[in-house]
């Protein structure tokens, strides 16, 4: 085998391998927070940034309040074409009274429901197509 033929080989090789994985691959949406920063104390008003794969995707961020079975679905998300997305949300309520408190903060993308902004009514994080991970952060003053 010549030298030019081994290279073929190994540049169809090459290019059906990537055709293989990106197949495999596609479909699959990626959804990720990338701020706040796992254990980091907030504000009441803090934004939320993140990432998804399909920038035409629905994206939704739900806060738990770890001492309470209650979700809450916050404002609704704007995701840019390159995918990313930054989104204002409330911890807590008003004032001092959840200082101190530990929250979870999860997005959802391309929810199976239809979500709107306030308490969802069954509790639990909502299903969707793809879920980022969980971030818990602290209610600063």
């Amino acid at each position: 085998m010549t030298h030019r033929n081994v290279i073929r080989e190994l540049l169809a090789l090459l290019v059906t391998t990537a055709l293989t994985v990106g197949y495999a691959t596609a479909g699959q949406l990626r959804l990720r927070i990338t701020k706040p920063e796992p254990g980091a104390a907030v504000v009441e008003r803090p934004f939320v940034e993140g990432t998804v794969s399909d920038p035409n995707a629905e994206v939704w961020v739900i806060v738990h309040p770890m001492e309470m079975s209650e979700f809450w679905v916050q404002p609704a998300v704007t995701v840019k074409e390159d995918g990313t997305w930054k989104v204002q949300i409330y911890i807590g309520r008003s004032g001092g009274s959840d200082v101190g408190k530990y929250f979870e903060i999860m997005a959802v993308a391309s929810p199976r429901t239809t979500l709107k902004e306030g308490k969802l009514e069954r509790p639990g994080w909502p299903k969707g197509e793809a879920k980022s991970q969980v971030v818990e952060v602290t209610r600063a003053n």
